[in-house]
């Protein structure tokens, strides 16, 4: 018999009366575990020399003993359970524990999301993993709370699934045809065949929030991600996007969570670091088990995190962007769980507006090892633009639909000569390129499509740099690395190499290329550029490379090296470099360096000048 259905049940539909009734769910999973359970139990009589066994049903997972055995005896009780038999039959079965999904149409406003309880059995289990969208159909049904012979009168309600199906990962479900149908690969095949899809797709990143391309272009290559080419080598391309409140930065990154494949949006005031990695749950009659956080619910996908300033512990973030994993030592449990999820965060400066006095790390008050994690950082501020402003308008009515009929004049900020650009002179910009021109318009592309468009080029588009590329690279970075000897600008890295690599391959995913190009190289190096000078740029519009993006401003670089300096000649002439707190604070009066005592050995433990070796004990590294 084949039952349709015309709307999927809610779970707060669920009503009492519909146990044993069939339904349809669309909900999320939370977690889950595999266990084995008898079918079939086989028994016999513990007090006496009967030797007949009698096998009984285990029916809905309740343990049951036979009403009385079937020899001569008639016994009600006392029944030996006989695991090793040839009658015994076992089963492998999961349960797994669900929850409304946050789209539903019915959501009831203000309610908390409820749970519910699916079993599935046989070929069901482990078909669906930790934060996957899944469409369950089954039979509703409740099962007594009993307690040892004791029959209660509280039930519970479960589902036995008949037919699981993952809705929403696709990176989980590649090898299934059915992910891509004709229709998607038509409409995949005309994207591609646009003139630029890098400039359709960036302006179908969240297209109610006006301008800001360069920012979008750089969240769309961390939704592409690079390339692994061994498990150990990270393809994730993180991001973070600063700026001063009420520029569009959540709304950004709730469009990149939507379009994404496998995409979750947390907020940092009220995430906390069990939250976003794992959690030990401990259980009765299976002792702990892990639970899932943001991060590892993540894996191969992206986790977009609002308010990262506001978080309370970042330090379960370092080993997922760098190392793709969580490593968990608690309860008794020791074990690494994979989270090769790709972050993406927005954050608010500490003194509400950002200043470009000071580093990215002070304005954030975060510290520096997670900040060096981000392959690129952005700098949104609210700075008033007259010209600017009058399209902002243009634009914000015409969201609203109060947008006047006539096109918008041209603008002298419109005009490729009158902004700088990096990919060559009398060229326009990448950000001209990306933007559109004054009475333009574009049919962007919806959310479905961008999130088929992304999985397909994630799971099929396994790009290769191509010779002119890989020169056009190693000439950027052997650039790099002298400007930073001559100016004494950030440390320059293998690092920062790799993270170039995988954000030129994501560029060549963009076209749906297997090759990436000298074109893809230089759109890259103009996002980076962007993305330096939003960092190092003062107020004033000068350039200064001297202060360090994870370290410290300018004023306190010169007192870290004239600290140096007094500790270099403190040491040569006593014989030691060990020193306790005292002794710091001493030598820092003794050499008329005046500051903070406290903030300055921090600062100096960060940069590497100061390697902490106890309590109130450190050792000053000789250069």
């Amino acid at each position: 018999m084949q039952k349709h259905y015309d709307d999927f049940a809610e779970h707060y539909d669920l009503g009492q009366t519909q146990s044993g009734n069939w339904f349809e769910l669309k909900l999320d999973v939370c977690d889950g575990d595999q266990r084995l359970r008898e079918q079939w139990s086989t028994m016999r009589q513990d007090l006496t020399d009967n030797p007949d066994e009698q096998a009984v049903q285990q029916k809905d997972g309740i343990y049951t003993t036979p009403t009385s055995c079937h020899s001569g005896c008639k016994a009600r009780s006392n029944f030996l359970l006989l695991q090793h038999s040839i009658f015994t039959r076992m089963e492998s079965y999961q349960t797994i524990r669900l929850q409304e999904t946050t789209q539903g149409s019915r959501t009831v406003t203000g309610s908390v999301a409820k749970n519910i309880e699916v079993e599935l059995t046989h070929e069901l289990v482990d078909s669906v993993c930790p934060g996957d969208d899944v469409t369950v159909t089954g039979i509703l049904k409740a099962r007594s709370q009993e307690d040892g012979t004791t029959k209660a009168s509280l039930y519970k309600a479960y589902i036995e699934a008949v037919y699981v199906r993952s809705n929403k990962n696709v990176l989980a479900n590649w090898n299934r045809l059915a992910e891509f149908t004709e229709l998607d690969m038509e409409a995949i095949r005309s994207i591609k065949a646009e003139p630029s899809p890098f400039r359709l797709l960036v302006q179908s990143l969240c297209p109610t929030i006006y301008g800001h391309e360069v920012v979008k272009a750089g969240l769309l290559l961390g939704l592409f991600g690079g390339q692994a080419n061994t498990a150990r080598t990270r393809a994730e391309i993180h991001v973070l996007v600063v700026g001063d409140p009420g520029i569009g930065k959540s709304q950004i990154l709730q469009s990149c969570a939507k379009v994404s494949p496998r995409g979750i949006f947390v907020c940092g005031t009220n995430s906390s670091n069990v939250g976003l990695t794992v959690t030990v749950r401990m259980e009765k009659g299976v002792g702990a088990s892990l639970e899932a956080g943001a991060l590892v619910l993540a894996d191969q996908g992206v986790c977009c995190i609002d308010e990262f300033d506001k978080m309370s512990g970042h330090h379960g973030l370092l080993e997922v962007m760098e190392q793709r994993s969580v490593s968990v030592a608690k309860a008794g449990v020791i074990c690494t769980v994979p989270a090769r999820t790709t972050v993406l965060a927005a954050a608010n400066p500490a003194g509400g507006h950002y200043n470009k006095g000071k580093t990215v790390s002070e304005n954030l008050k975060l510290h520096p090892a997670l900040l060096s994690r981000f392959d690129l950082v952005f700098i949104l501020l609210d700075r008033s633009n007259e010209r600017t402003d009058n399209l902002l308008t243009a634009h914000i009515q015409k969201v609203h639909g109060l947008a006047r009929t006539h096109s918008t004049p041209t603008h002298p900020f419109f005009d490729p000569s009158g902004s700088s650009s990096f990919d060559g002179e009398g060229e326009p910009s990448l950000e001209e390129r990306l933007r559109l021109a004054p009475g333009e318009k574009m049919d962007v592309l919806p959310a479905e499509l961008v999130q088929k468009y992304i999985g397909y080029a994630r799971k099929h588009i396994q790009p290769k740099l191509t010779a002119e590329a890989a020169e056009e690279l190693r000439d950027f970075f052997v650039e790099l690395r002298r400007v930073h000897r001559e100016m004494d600008m950030i440390p320059v890295t293998t690092r920062q190499l790799e993270g170039l690599i995988r954000l030129t391959q994501a560029r060549a995913k963009i076209d749906l290329s297997p090759e990436a190009t000298v074109e893809h190289v230089r759109d890259v190096l103009a996002i980076l550029r962007q993305s330096m000078l939003d960092v190092f740029s003062t107020d004033e519009g000068e350039l200064q490379f001297t202060r360090l993006t994870n370290g410290s401003g300018t004023s306190k670089t010169s007192l870290v090296r004239k600290f140096a300096r007094v500790l270099q000649a403190r040491s040569a002439s006593t014989g030691s470099t060990v020193y306790s707190t005292a002794e710091l604070r001493e030598a820092m009066v003794a050499g008329g360096i005046v500051g903070n005592c406290s903030e300055l050995i921090d600062t100096m433990n960060i940069q590497g000048f100061l390697l902490k070796k106890g309590r109130d004990c450190y050792k000053f590294i000789i250069e």
